[in-house]
């Protein structure tokens, strides 16, 4: 196994320590007992706590974006943003007790603050982007601003991920009502 492997692993755990225990009630003794691990083993990749939670985000930001790295355009653009939507979702899903416990740090310190911002403003900034494009080239009507969708949109994911959640069956359903909501918003539909 490759360092880069094991520091992969390593972070698996410790989503699922901080998801479960929290920032405050995760130490890095925490993080090692889960991973079957000697603390120092720990240390010679992360150096705190903080850069273990940093480098979760930082990995979270990074699928996010690769969710929506798109090839070029062979269908219609309402069916990538069908299956970006169902993609991001799912990817929240999986997340969603690591961002709760990101949005929680948030609120006291500026520095989870500005984390978290970042999780999802290049995120939002790259759709807003796709929007515009869509825009200019007559394959969408916004009702409104295309950076008003882009937030949105990062709103009703929030909230649909905990109803997939708790009814994980229901998630590609859930996936439609979003991208449905999206559409809408930005006037575009599935014939093109």
């Amino acid at each position: 196994m490759t360092a880069d492997d094991k520091r992969e692993l390593l972070l698996d755990v410790a989503e699922q320590v901080f998801g479960t225990l929290g920032y405050a009630g995760t130490t890095m003794a925490e993080l090692a007992k889960a991973a079957g691990v000697t603390r120092p083993t720990v240390y010679a990749y992360f150096s705190s706590k903080d850069e273990v939670f940093r480098a979760l985000a930082d990995r979270v930001r990074k699928e996010f974006l690769r969710l929506q790295e798109q090839p070029p355009l062979t269908e219609p653009p309402a069916a990538m943003v069908r299956q970006i939507v169902a993609q991001y979702l799912a990817a929240y899903v999986r997340h969603r007790k690591l961002l709760t416990v990101l949005a929680h740090q948030a609120l006291s310190d500026d520095e989870f603050y500005e984390v978290r911002r970042e999780v999802f403003a290049r995120v939002e900034r790259r759709n807003t982007r796709f929007l515009e494009r869509m825009t200019e080239q007559g394959a969408a009507k916004p009702v409104v601003p295309p950076e008003a969708i882009s937030a949105a949109v990062t709103g009703l994911v929030a909230r649909f991920a905990e109803l997939a959640a708790a009814e994980p069956a229901r998630l590609a359903a859930l996936a439609g009502e979003v991208a449905d909501m999206y559409l809408c918003l930005a006037g575009m539909t599935d014939d093109g």
